[in-house]
């Protein structure tokens, strides 16, 4: 509710419910807890941007996504099948086919061979990476091997050794 002056010099008095019901429906929860990733926060969309669906969804693209966590400090080898996503924040020595997404977080390893729709890289990737899509190389992302791509984005800072080739 809102006071303010009128010009005869009394009080008027206004309400906006309507911010006032928008914001009572965001999920605050996560302030409770730190988020690692803006990923975490509710009512963020991919870009960390406020989403106005009241269901929000996970980062595999919905509730019934298979998104795999490579957590800090773990360590995890062997081949990945059936993975929508996976967020790669420790060491993997892996092959991943046909995944959706892959995002290897500034500190996280991944070693082998990926074969994903769209990739971000902030940290360091060694081998065979086939991107159909977008390929986003961040300022701290390294990507050494053989690279395939359809669209690539590298920021200032970003590395890429290799062979690197665009799909036909």
């Amino acid at each position: 509710m809102v006071l303010g002056g009128d010009n005869n010099g009394g009080e008027t008095m206004s309400a906006d419910t309507d911010q006032d019901d928008e914001r009572s429906d965001l999920d605050l929860s996560f302030l409770d807890r730190q988020p690692v990733r803006a990923a975490d926060i509710p009512n963020l969309n991919d870009r960390g941007e406020r989403s106005d669906d009241p269901e929000p969804r996970m980062r595999g693209g919905g509730p019934d996504a298979k998104t795999l966590t490579v957590a800090r400090d773990i360590a995890l080898k062997g081949d990945i099948t059936e993975c929508d996503s996976l967020v790669v924040e420790g060491r993997i020595d892996a092959t991943l086919n046909e995944a959706r997404a892959l995002e290897i977080a500034r500190g996280g390893r991944f070693t082998g061979t990926a074969r994903v729709q769209t990739a971000t890289i902030s940290g360091r990737f060694d081998g065979d990476l086939d991107v159909a899509r977008e390929l986003r190389i961040t300022a701290s992302g390294k990507v050494t091997g053989n690279v395939t791509y359809g669209r690539l984005e590298i920021e200032q800072g970003g590395e890429v050794l290799g062979d690197v080739k665009i799909h036909a």
